[in-house]
């Protein structure tokens, strides 16, 4: 979404939260795996607006080139890959 000056603005009010105050960590794991930043893997906790974020550049990175940057087997393959920022953009099989 747009707001009036042409900014983007998140929307995926399914999995939503209104933090209190700004230093209000989150914990839950939520989302599509492939898009998830690693803070949340880590299980630390987060900040919601770093991670989305990371979720928009994921977004940015499927539409010029065609698939998302982390794609495992496994889920324990794709964690691995978001923690460590594993990706190839020369991969052959990026537009299939």
């Amino acid at each position: 979404m747009l707001d009036a000056n042409g900014r983007i603005k998140i929307a995926d009010f399914g999995v939503s939260r209104q933090l209190n105050n700004e230093s209000d960590r989150m914990t839950e794991q939520c989302g599509t795996p492939a898009y998830i930043a690693p803070e949340i893997l880590k299980d630390k906790g987060y900040d919601g607006f770093k991670v989305d974020v990371w979720s928009a550049g994921v977004c940015l990175y499927a539409m010029l080139i065609g698939t998302v940057p982390f794609k495992a087997s496994s889920m324990q393959e794709l964690h691995h890959l978001i923690i460590n920022g594993k990706y190839d953009i020369n991969n052959p099989n990026a537009f299939q």
